[in-house]
């Protein structure tokens, strides 16, 4: 169960988030063996033996980065990735060297340092170092590393060199004295970079002031211990984002590496004056495009002590996950875990143990906002579900805790896909009891199953009583905008705009409260959790895709920016498949109206031909159905079918006919031709007829086949009948 009230974090936590366009210049990987945003599986480790790490590299990953924390025992802090795709080298690592034998090392491998790291030894200096090897993509035409510097020598060296880049650096402690270790690599060719910060022995306030006055982002940062000092290496920024952090917990590392759907390049443990450890981290992103843009919007409205989190997932077909930003993780759902009560209350009623129309006690007092269990009034289940789910009545809502139990709750979500529903107080008190708790997943596993068939004829039903609206959002961030902006930047006619919004359907809870904590002051926790099925089209045909679309914030401080981060993270999953669908509109290859089927000359000398002019759309309901090239003044008839088929000489006549299946006349079709040769029916196609008398409508994509029979008269002149070419009409 987690705590009611978070600490908060250190004050000198920091971060710095760089999602807009990069500075020009920057022509290369600054780091290309762990610079990279191309997602991929990783690990870190924090004061580890190397028997853990070793374990790690028997699993396939590599070493990015490397600290040394302790020699007696001997431990180490590193990232690292996995080696394959576009992360694949060869590379070695070594520890407990000296100087020459380092040397000697990446001679012999054909390689070159990328981490060097000196730590002191009852017999001397030694050494841990990272290297790969020195080709391909990663080739330097020159590359080095130098030990033992002092402050002054590593400028000049810096100044004197101005073809050579530091790409790693290492403050530490010969005897005492402030000596720097760094490997270096020509800066030209691939491993050219525009430019490039070095900062030595700073104030983290110095090196965040840099990179406000840059633009640029860090590659290494080493704090040394005790003093709060750092030396770092900045270049300009690529535009693919980066953050850092410093006074992390080891409990918090991976947190804030998956909070901002990132993974480390560069870990640093070190002491604080009051002999506290710490960490700091430098983070990439390593996630799809769509996560790192909804992560990089929300975290921008929270501040760092924040929780987040997001989820766009699929339900048609295979089901995925678009995007996600911490799913799996407990939150305090507040109101939207009403869902789940819902959800089990739905699924007693498709099994026949519960009714809508049953009588439901409600005990409607309230003690602000908490239920008290006063004056009690009877209602449906239907309207006490409604309330709950429309009003966010938390009264209705403990009605429905109270007639199936916490743990018949708990039971029936974790076997309908929501197992870390955890129900721990009542709706509405939360600032005087446990949280209750779920995930993303949780609540997404709930809609999975109800799509999947879990409440039986009850589904409609059960979205029905859910609230239905078309904004969702939460804050400034409103989906309905969102609909009207994409809709309108659409090529789409205003009747397809129309069918797109009639076909849409959605349903959607959310959920609020704040509670106060010593420490933060007023603390925000806000989620939406919503139900979205969209039309594709596909041809004629339109097909709905149904997604789940959730986003939470827990610690949050201020109140609009806590619901903002909700809203935000909500309209860009929700843009991203609402232009989707309409780009599937636009792109649509429909040709509603097409002959199917050929049929033969009539005593005219030509093929009738059956032809529909008028509209596509069968929301507009306005087609007419015309017969051309028809013998004068002959008798016709439409008739259409489900199916389409092919008999020549159907009953004896001199046609073929088109339709399968059962035949059905229309009611009032039977025209004369004229002296024009030409008939015509505008039918209602949501009044078909059929043989049985009831009337049938026509559906958007399914096609109907249509044909006119007709009057003729054979080469001798004797009386005959003929038919029009088929015709197959879809409408949309």
């Amino acid at each position: 169960m987690k705590n009611t009230l978070r600490p908060l974090l250190p004050p000198f936590l920091r971060a710095l988030i760089l999602l807009v366009a990069a500075l020009a210049g920057a022509d290369a990987l600054a780091q290309a063996q762990t610079d990279m945003t191309t997602q991929t599986a990783w690990r870190w480790r924090g004061n580890v033996p190397v028997s853990t790490l070793e374990d790690d590299l028997d699993d396939g990953y590599r070493i990015v980065d490397i600290e040394v924390e302790s020699t007696s025992p001997f431990r180490v802090s590193a990232t690292l990735v996995l080696n394959s795709g576009a992360y694949q080298k060869s590379w070695w690592w070594y520890y407990g060297q000296t100087a020459t034998q380092v040397s000697l090392l990446y001679a012999a491998n054909g390689a070159r340092l990328i981490d060097v790291e000196p730590y002191e030894t009852a017999a001397g200096l030694r050494y841990a170092v990272v290297m790969i090897q020195n080709t391909g993509d990663d080739r330097a035409t020159t590359h080095g590393w130098r030990i033992d510097e002092t402050f002054s020598e590593v400028v000049d060296f810096r100044n004197s060199n101005p073809g050579r880049r530091i790409i790693d650096i290492q403050p530490y402690r010969d005897g005492g004295a402030l000596r720097y270790a760094y490997c270096w690599v020509s800066n030209s060719g691939n491993t050219f970079e525009s430019n490039s910060g070095l900062l030595l022995n700073s104030t983290l306030s110095t090196i965040q002031t840099h990179l406000n006055t840059t633009g640029y982002r860090l590659i290494d940062l080493e704090i040394e211990d005790g003093t709060g000092r750092a030396s770092a290496i900045t270049v300009p920024s690529d535009g693919d984002g980066w953050f850092w952090f410093t006074g992390v917990t080891i409990g918090d590392v991976g947190l804030y590496a998956s909070q901002y759907a990132s993974r480390i390049i560069d870990i640093q443990r070190y002491e604080t004056s009051t002999g506290a450890f710490r960490y700091a981290i430098v983070v990439r992103p390593n996630d799809n495009d769509l996560t790192v843009l909804a992560m990089g919007r929300q975290r921008s409205r929270l501040p760092i002590t924040a929780e987040s989190g997001f989820l766009l997932r699929e339900f048609n077909g295979a089901t995925s996950t678009l995007s996600g930003l911490r799913e799996n993780a407990n939150f305090a759902p507040a109101s939207t875990l009403k869902t789940a009560y819902h959800f089990v209350a739905m699924r007693r009623v498709a099994l026949g143990l519960d009714d809508l129309d049953n009588s439901v006690v409600v005990a409607t007092g309230l003690n602000g906002s908490c239920p008290n269990g006063t004056a009690p009034t009877t209602r449906s289940l239907r309207e006490t579900l409604r309330r709950m789910m429309e009003n966010s009545s938390n009264t209705d809502t403990e009605a429905v805790r109270n007639r199936y139990g916490d743990v018949a709750i708990e039971a029936n979500c974790a076997a309908f896909g929501a197992p870390g529903v955890d129900i721990n107080g009542t709706m509405g008190c939360a600032c005087t009891q446990n949280l209750n708790e779920a995930t993303l997943m949780d609540l997404a596993g709930l809609h999975e199953s109800v799509i999947a068939g879990a409440l039986g004829s009850e589904r409609d039903e059960f979205y029905s009583l859910m609230s239905n609206g078309t904004n969702f959002g939460r804050g400034a961030f409103r989906t309905d905008d969102v609909l009207d902006e994409e809709l309108e930047a659409s090529s789409l006619n205003d009747t397809e705009r129309t069918l797109f919004r009639m076909r849409m359907r959605l349903a959607h809870k959310g959920g609020s409260y704040t509670c106060n904590s010593a420490t933060l002051g007023p603390v925000r926790r806000r989620s939406r959790a919503a139900y979205v099925s969209l039309p594709f089209r596909s041809g004629c045909g339109t097909e709905n895709r149904e997604y789940f679309i959730g986003a939470w914030v827990d610690w949050g401080v201020d109140s609009a920016d806590s619901d903002d981060a909700v809203g935000v993270a909500i309209t860009t999953l929700f843009r991203n498949r609402l232009q989707a669908a309409i780009a599937s509109w636009e792109n649509a290859d429909c040709t509603p109206f097409e002959v199917h089927c050929n049929s033969r000359v009539n005593s005219t000398g030509s093929v009738a031909d059956c032809e529909v002019t008028g509209s596509p759309y069968l929301v507009d309901n306005a087609i007419t159905v015309w017969g051309r090239d028809l013998p004068q003044n002959q008798f016709a008839m439409l008739i259409w079918a489900n199916r389409p088929g092919f008999v020549p000489f159907a009953g004896g006549s001199k046609g073929n006919l088109c339709l399968g299946g059962t035949l059905v006349r229309f009611t009032g079709s039977i025209q004369n031709s004229g002296g024009g040769g030409t008939v015509g029916l505008s039918p209602s196609l949501w009044s078909l007829p059929t043989n049985t008398g009831l009337a049938t409508s026509a559906e958007a994509g399914v096609p109907i086949y249509l044909q006119w029979w007709f009057r003729d008269r054979d080469g001798s002149g004797n009386p005959t009948s003929n038919y029009t070419n088929g015709l197959r009409a879809t409408f949309i």
